[in-house]
């Protein structure tokens, strides 16, 4: 059983426009093992949420060795990157990127309908974690006429729904108030834990950083342990 699970060398992460170079990242190690629960702090613009979209395999124009499960990124092409990111990695984002035309239930079923192309068994499976998120209620409605907390919680189930080794979150409470923040945080906490998950999540709230077992800061273009 592979302990590893995300390893990072040496990446540095540029952008280039009117042919000046902009570092957003330089030189970064990072690691994930089985089980961590990682927080991700830093000031606005420091290049967290770049970070997390390149361990969620959305860009891959970076320097260095990305290796998911020992199995270095850069050697790989779409179609297993692809298949990687819908087995293996849920994503959850700060502005829910629910599809407004599918309700509750499709928009949860979907990830798992591309994975099996089952889509009975998926419609099935997502009913059950809807249930468990309290939504049944809710099963038929569009995103426009959920809550914000209630439009999140979509989001979570369908991150969950393919049981992925790794969670990332990305400011996935930063447009709730307060006390939904609360609610919402606290219900994925312990989700995640139940079900012996790999977290990373990046805040601007201190009190939620705090909860992760290992945490770090993005600043001056590196990461570092807290």
């Amino acid at each position: 059983m592979i302990n590893n699970i995300i390893k990072i060398k040496n990446m540095t992460k540029n952008y280039s426009s009117n042919n000046h170079k902009l570092t957003i990242l330089n030189k970064l190690d990072f690691q994930l093992n089985k089980n961590d629960i990682i927080s991700i702090v830093g000031p606005s613009g420091s290049g967290k949420s770049t970070f997390l979209n390149i361990l969620g395999l959305l860009d891959s124009n970076y320097l260095g060795d990305y290796y998911f499960n020992n199995k270095n990124i850069l050697n790989i092409d779409n179609n297993e990157k692809n298949y990687i990111r819908n087995r293996s990695i849920g994503f959850v984002h700060q502005f829910f990127h629910l599809i407004p035309e599918l309700s509750v239930w499709e928009n949860v079923a979907l990830p798992k309908i591309i994975k099996d192309n089952k889509k009975n068994e998926a419609f099935t499976e997502a009913k059950k974690i809807i249930n468990k998120f309290g939504l049944l209620e809710r099963l038929n409605y569009k995103p426009l006429n959920l809550s914000g907390g209630e439009q999140q919680r979509v989001a979570i189930a369908r991150a969950l729904i393919n049981d992925p080794q790794v969670i990332l979150a990305d400011e996935m409470t930063g447009n709730l108030d307060e006390e939904t923040s609360d609610k919402i945080f606290n219900f994925f906490m312990k989700t995640i834990k139940k079900n012996n998950q790999s977290l990373i999540y990046v805040t601007h709230n201190i009190k939620y950083a705090k909860e992760a077992n290992i945490r770090y800061k993005i600043f001056k273009k590196n990461i570092c342990k807290l």
